[in-house]
């Protein structure tokens, strides 16, 4: 199982082309229940810009540029990402973030732990995953500090490891200086069965405070080629 991947993922971040069902899971009615039988505790963060490292406010557009590499060129596609609204699920408040030909993805940060939930999303080799979670961003953590998610489907298990590479640095991204950078690492492995855990993919993950993701850079560990790379050309957050 190989998960295409994109920019509002957050961040992480996945390209899904399929459908979604909003009504399935905006009551807090998730498919397979409450994940890991617990109930996970409300959101406690009080206005959007509490998680500095995530703020998504009521009003915040987001104008972002992938450039997906094939075996010899780049294509680069432009595109915006805008809040729609304030939603409920699995107990918590979400942020709905979508935009022209993108997949809607919905954003919660708690206590500086950002996670993001795709519906419906549908892997390269045309399986459909109903329901996909990742925490790209535990900003409180220290340098060193890493967390994982997986993804099950088809019988195949991804694994993404996220590691703090580094905290309050300065990056160059389209024009833009941005200061108080987290860089953070994401390996990807695949659990295949008879054969193992086997390497996949790699990504860099660069979130400014105040703004959110300013740019990614996915690697495929088969070829050893970038295949991705997403930049904010600009964004206003009210």
């Amino acid at each position: 199982m190989k998960l295409k991947l994109t920019a509002v993922a957050a961040i992480a971040a996945f390209i899904f082309s399929s459908c979604e069902h909003d009504m399935s899971v905006e009551t807090g009615s998730l498919p397979g229940g409450v994940l890991n039988g617990t109930a996970p505790a409300a959101s406690n963060f009080s206005t959007c810009k509490d998680c500095s490292y995530y703020p998504t406010c009521s009003g915040s557009v987001y104008h972002y540029r992938d450039t997906s590499y094939g075996a010899t060129t780049g294509t680069a596609v432009d595109y915006t990402l805008t809040y729609v609204k304030d939603t409920v699920m699995e107990g918590r408040n979400y942020q709905k973030i979508t935009g022209a030909g993108q997949q809607n993805t919905y954003f919660n940060c708690s206590s500086g732990v950002s996670s993001s939930i795709i519906l419906g999303g549908v892997t390269a080799g045309g399986t459909t995953v109903p329901y996909v979670k990742v925490t790209a961003l535990k900003a409180n953590e220290p340098v060193g500090a890493s967390w994982a998610d997986n993804i099950t489907s088809s019988g195949q298990t991804a694994l993404f490891t996220y590691t703090i590479v580094s905290k309050g640095g300065t990056k160059m991204v389209a024009g833009n200086n941005y200061a108080d950078v987290i860089h953070v690492h994401e390996q990807t492995t695949v659990d295949i069965p008879g054969v193992g855990a086997i390497p996949a993919g790699q990504s860099e993950y660069y979130f400014a405070k105040g703004k959110g993701l300013i740019e990614s850079i996915s690697i495929d560990d088969f070829t050893g080629l970038q295949i991705l790379h997403h930049i904010l050309l600009s964004a206003n957050i009210p």
